[in-house]
């Protein structure tokens, strides 16, 4: 059993330090780039002698902002020459005050690469200068980032291919519960481009089945670009996800001086899962073996997220509840019934290897009775169809069960 304490001791200490890196910046999120992205694709640009400006080396990140997009910002140093103490800088609704040095005037701003809005240089009342971020005409066509918070939606873009953009997921529900429908929010941002009224980005989309968005868009030379944004919505949102698992597993019983295995038997699984809310639902399962043994290992969990890391990739669930555990060694023996409470965790790495909704998952439920041994351990991989290995280890005075094996799971039914 040490070495199942160990394990989750490891996750603990290991989602402790991933939370303490997978955030910066007040609110913001560190995010991970999805799209080749080089400073040379940018340019800074300005008039006015006097005002010169620079990349902070090495300042380049990826942050997921308030609008839940992914974007990335670098610091750019700017320096005023002039001996006037009425220096200010607006952008983005912000009023920004340099520091004065000696013969000049210095900050350092974090831009947007893909929002950067223009910095407007003023000398009392009078604008002097402004700073333009921009990105080049001839970036390349992989340019457009689909964050992962869209993948269930199957979000496409089309019409844009010179210019960089970020675009964003977050599904509501809506409707009573039972008959809730999907509407979807997009955000989305670009370097260059804006409406042709002049309104800048972020820009906002909701969508509730599965039309289109067409629009036009300007740059700044006041040419026009077509933009077409799609999903795929279902017609229902439904809470209840059920799933049904087979396969073969090595199976080995004892019941006193009586023991038999191991050797092959069929197994059925059962998976349940009722969604409360973002972070919290309801889980159940049911694991049946028969093979002259007959093992049944049931249970029911209120399941929620206590930390995510790595942008909401990697989520370390719990898993709190009770399972109920028939065995009876063969026909002529008593069925025993047993109420066991272990308690339980989940860590899900989420679109594994870059790939969109393929999700790997190690789970764990481990004894809170020493009277009782039992151990539960499983790694599964896959998409709406997925694959487990599964172990599980039981022992209750002179009976024990010790099986595992692979199973594939299918999806059922949806309710609710």
């Amino acid at each position: 059993m040490r070495i199942h304490y160990l394990i989750l001791w490891l996750c603990l200490i290991s989602l402790e330090i991933n939370a303490q890196t997978a955030f910066n910046f007040g609110r913001h999120t560190i995010g991970e780039s999805r799209i080749p992205l080089a400073l040379n694709d940018f340019k800074i640009s300005n008039s006015h002698q006097d005002v010169q400006t620079k990349i902070v080396a090495d300042s380049l990140q990826w942050i997921r902002n308030e609008s839940n997009l992914l974007i990335p910002q670098i610091l750019v140093a700017i320096m005023i020459k002039r001996p006037t103490s009425q220096i200010h800088l607006e952008t983005n609704g912000l009023t920004i005050l340099p520091v004065k040095k000696s013969e000049y005037f210095y900050t350092e701003l974090f831009i947007d690469l893909f929002n950067p809005g223009d910095v407007a240089i003023f000398d009392g009342k009078d604008k002097i200068d402004t700073i333009i971020v921009s990105s080049n005409k001839s970036v390349a066509n992989k340019s457009q980032l689909i964050d992962y918070s869209c993948a269930p939606y199957n979000v496409r873009l089309h019409g844009l291919d010179d210019d960089y953009l970020s675009i964003g997921c977050k599904l509501h529900r809506q409707g009573k519960w039972g008959e809730e429908t999907p509407r979807l929010e997009l955000t989305f941002s670009t370097t260059n481009l804006r409406m042709q009224n002049g309104a800048s980005s972020p820009y906002k989309i909701y969508l509730q089945d599965n039309g289109a968005v067409e629009l036009t868009l300007i740059d700044r030379e006041q040419k026009e670009h077509q933009i077409k944004i799609e999903a795929t919505l279902p017609k229902r949102l439904q809470r209840l996800k059920t799933a049904f698992g087979f396969g073969p597993y090595s199976f080995k019983s004892a019941e006193s001086s009586n023991e038999t295995g191991p050797k092959w038997a069929p197994s059925v699984m059962l998976y349940g899962k009722l969604d409360l809310t973002d972070v919290t639902s309801l889980k159940v399962f049911d694991a049946l073996l028969y093979s002259k043994t007959l093992f049944n290992n049931s249970g029911l969990y209120f399941s929620y997220d206590l930390a995510e890391a790595f942008d909401s990739r990697l989520v370390f669930n719990a898993l709190l509840g009770f399972q109920g555990l028939h065995f009876r060694y063969d026909s002529k023996s008593n069925t025993q019934f047993r109420l066991i409470y272990p308690q339980g965790f989940e860590v899900t790495w989420k679109h594994l290897l870059g790939k969109e909704n393929l999700h790997l998952t190690y789970g764990m439920f481990i004894s809170t009775d020493k009277s009782e041994d039992y151990t539960n351990a499983w790694i599964r991989v896959g998409t709406k169809t997925f694959w487990e290995i599964n172990y599980i280890d039981w022992k209750y005075q002179n009976s024990k069960v010790s099986t595992w094996g692979l199973s594939m799971g299918i999806p059922l039914a949806n309710f609710f």
